[in-house]
């Protein structure tokens, strides 16, 4: 009696009128619009957000990190910012992040931005962002063709913590315009292109699997003189990376200056394969490292694109 008691109460209890249960569900998002931009101009960008409970708010969402919080236009029913690309990169990211009258908070659909007339950063080479934290993106749910649209863009996958050097998640890849990735050897290849560790894109471990490895990147011609330990020859690095051996001091000088010795990097002979060796560069006019350094905006345009 007391078991058939207990099956009607529990059974009583599915059927009490007006019973309602606690809302989970938060906003419908529509995408943001536009998806183009100008590089230091601001826009006006929009989303439209639905909940039976009403929208609270809004907030755009670029990159992953940064959030402007939006306004309710009444007029035309829409959540509304503006916003001003001032991060050096040509594509990003861009989403509503909308909380209803429960506080249910939801990701709109994630698109990507594209913003014109981003100027080139330069840098002389030097590792001056040695030791600045990165400023990292997430995007580890992003499917493997989602991040490709970025590309060219710089990928790793998220470290555990308490990792050393060597673990692989330190390991920062360049992915091509082809889904292809290519490791930057080290820190001194690394700063011949980027001036510091912003803007890496940190990808699920799936999604790196999904990229087949190239060959590695290579200095950035005409930014530094290189040499290889056990070989007595300093070369300077030209287009595709090919290396033209100096074949005098002097001619150094003329090229880098009087501290030319300065401007040279060792390179282990572990990498000696990533690079190809060229002509004597026997007086000045043999290579115009101006030339060299203007003969290629991204590193795409170093790769060639031929098999490691």
């Amino acid at each position: 009696m007391k078991k058939t008691l207990t099956i009607f109460v529990q059974t009583a209890l599915l059927f009490i009128p007006g019973l309602a249960f606690a809302d989970a569900t938060g906003p419908e998002i529509s995408p943001v619009s536009p998806l183009s931009a100008f590089y230091d101009v601001a826009q006006t960008y929009t989303v439209t957000a639905d909940d039976a409970d009403g929208v609270a708010g809004c907030e755009l969402l670029v990159s992953s990190i940064y959030r402007t919080p939006m306004t309710y236009d009444s007029v035309g029913d829409r959540w509304t910012v503006s916003y001003t690309f001032t991060t050096r990169r040509s594509a990003n990211s861009i989403r509503a992040v909308c909380t209803d009258g429960a506080g249910n908070e939801v990701n709109g659909p994630s698109r990507i931005i594209t913003v014109a007339e981003v100027p080139t950063e330069e840098t002389d080479g030097s590792a001056s962002g040695t030791g600045t934290p990165p400023l990292e993106v997430d995007v580890t749910t992003w499917s493997s063709d989602a991040v490709v649209l970025l590309s060219p863009v710089l990928i790793k996958t998220r470290c555990p913590g308490g990792e050393d050097v060597n673990h692989p998640c330190r390991t920062v890849y360049f992915l091509d315009t082809l889904g292809v990735r290519h490791a930057f050897p080290n820190e001194a290849t690394y700063f011949t292109w980027y001036s510091d560790w912003r803007n890496i894109y940190v990808v699920s471990d799936d999604a790196m699997t999904s990229y087949p490895i190239g060959r590695n990147v290579r200095y950035h011609p005409g930014k530094r003189l290189v040499k290889f330990p056990s070989v007595p020859v300093v070369y300077a690095v030209a287009r595709h990376g090919v290396l033209r051996p100096i074949a005098s001091e002097p001619v150094a000088a003329s090229l880098y200056g009087s501290d030319w010795a300065t401007w040279v990097d060792d390179v282990p002979e572990v990498f000696h394969g990533n690079y190809t060796i060229g002509e004597d560069v026997n007086a000045p006019a043999d290579f115009n490292k101006d030339i060299e350094r203007a003969s290629v905006v991204s590193i795409n345009d170093n790769l060639n694109f031929v098999s490691p």
